[in-house]
Order: C-alpha cells, then structure tokens, then sequence
C-alpha cells in the first residue's frame, strides 16, 4: 500500500474532508488532492505532522508493505506478516542492539546541525570583530589600549563559550554516526533529497566565500592609492578588511556545516 492511498484512507477513516485535513497539516485541499492522488509527494515536515496527526509511525506511513490491517492488528514493526503455521516471520533481521533511527529523530539531529552553524558563525564574527576596540582606542588615545585588550579578552571569553556550548550541544546526538543505528525505511530518500535541493546553496555559499577571500584586500589597497597616511582611513579600511574576510569564513562554514550534517546522515546504513 503506497504512502497516497495510506493518506486517503487514514482521512477518510477519521471523517475528514481534504479541506479539513489540509487544515489541520497547514496544506491546501489542492496539496492534499495531488497527495492523494501521487501526483507530489509530502516533504520531511509534512510527513512528520500526518503521523503526529493520525498517531500512526512514519515507517508506516513511508514503507509500502505497510497497510492498514498493520494498525487494526496493532502488530509491532518487525513481525507484520504471518507463515502458513501462523508465526510470525520478521520483515527485516536487525540486531537487538540496533537502533531504529526515525523522521523525527533525524529532523531534530539536522535542526541542531543548522543551529550549530548559525552559532560558529556569530562565533567567527565576534573573533574577527575583537580586536575592533583595541585598534581604535589605541589609535586615538594610546594609554587606554589596555581598555581595548580587556574587551578582546572579554569577546574572546564568549566566543570560546558558544564553540563549547555548540560542540557540547552536538556531541548529544553522536549515536548518529555509530555502528549501531539504522535508518528506518524510506528516511534515507527524504534526506538525499533535502542534500541535493541544498548542493546549490552550498555551491554559492563556497563560491562567494572565495570571492571574499580574493577581495578582502582591496579596502586597504584603495586607501594606500589615494590617501597619504592617513590613520583614520588606514583603520577603516582595516576594520573593512576583517569584516570581509569574516563574511568569507563565516559563509563557507555555515555551509559546510550543513552539508556535513547530511553527509552524516547518509553515512548510517
């Protein structure tokens, strides 16, 4: 039983219209027709809210030798389908001390990923950005530059809490990538499908990094080809400078990450 008649008949046994179903997923009745239909399939999160919905497995819903004597008989995932003597054969041999790894865990695992990048990246900003004040201070008024190292021991004191946190944060989730996880069925398509509508993203983010990279200098090469010495100028270009090559780094590996995140994913067998 494929996952557009699983839909249909779930909805039709709870007395929903596709009007009132596709309002309780946050759908169109339009999306819900082409669900029904196998005209489109549901993305990661909608999949997630049709089995909290129905509270019904997502393995139900995405493995096809599921159908709906599986719910009415309340019969556990590894023993759905019975021998001529009645026993219970398993669909799949999987060692008791292997773990199922869900939708729902997956989601959470690349929710937490994308956090983690969006902090390294406010973490590579706030270390770029430091040495702001010292350079400032010291260059206006030179006996308070150790005000300006106070703060750049200051900033550099919460970066170094953010990487933690992160890592610490992270490191929650490290049965992912053990030997002694799978992915439920139909997982694995969801999420190579999510890498490869990301592959673009991750082609510009490296690509405008680079370029960051090749014009971080320019601000200081105009101020040297029109100013004479000039310290206000020479600062302001400099700033400019780290601010560029922070955008740089920061892009790169706000999509690197990302991409690790379902490279690591796709690594579980």
């Amino acid at each position: 039983m494929i996952l557009s008649e699983k839909i249909t008949e779930l909805r039709k046994k709870n007395g929903l219209s596709q009007e009132e179903f596709g309002a309780e997923i946050g759908v169109s009745r339009q999306a819900v027709s082409k669900w029904e239909m196998a005209q489109a399939t549901p993305d990661l999160n909608k999949i997630m809210k049709i089995s909290d919905f129905f509270g019904v497995p997502t393995d139900f819903l995405l493995k096809d030798e599921y159908d709906l004597t599986f719910l009415d008989n309340n019969v556990g995932f590894k023993n759905v389908n019975s021998d001529e003597n009645g026993k219970t054969t398993d669909l799949e041999k999987v060692s008791s001390n292997t773990k199922m790894i869900e939708l729902s865990e997956i989601q959470s695992y690349l929710d937490i990923n994308r956090k983690s990048a969006r902090n390294f990246v406010i973490a590579i900003f706030l270390f770029f950005v430091s040495p702001f004040a010292g350079i400032v201070i010291s260059t206006f008024n030179e006996p308070y530059a150790i005000v300006g190292l106070v703060i750049q021991l200051l900033i550099l004191i919460v970066v170094a809490m953010i990487i933690v946190l992160t890592i610490w944060e992270l490191s929650k989730h490290r049965i992912l990538g053990s030997g002694e996880t799978e992915l439920a069925y139909g997982v694995r398509s969801v999420i190579e499908e999510r890498k490869k509508g990301f592959e673009p993203t991750f082609l510009k983010g490296i690509i405008f990094g680079i370029i960051c990279f090749l014009a971080f200098v320019i601000p200081i090469i105009v101020v040297s080809a029109f100013t004479d010495d000039n310290n206000v100028a020479i600062i302001i270009a400099s700033c400019i400078m780290l601010l560029i090559f922070a955008t740089g780094v920061s892009v790169i590996t706000y999509v690197v990450i990302i991409n690790h995140g379902y490279n690591t994913v796709l690594k579980i067998k």
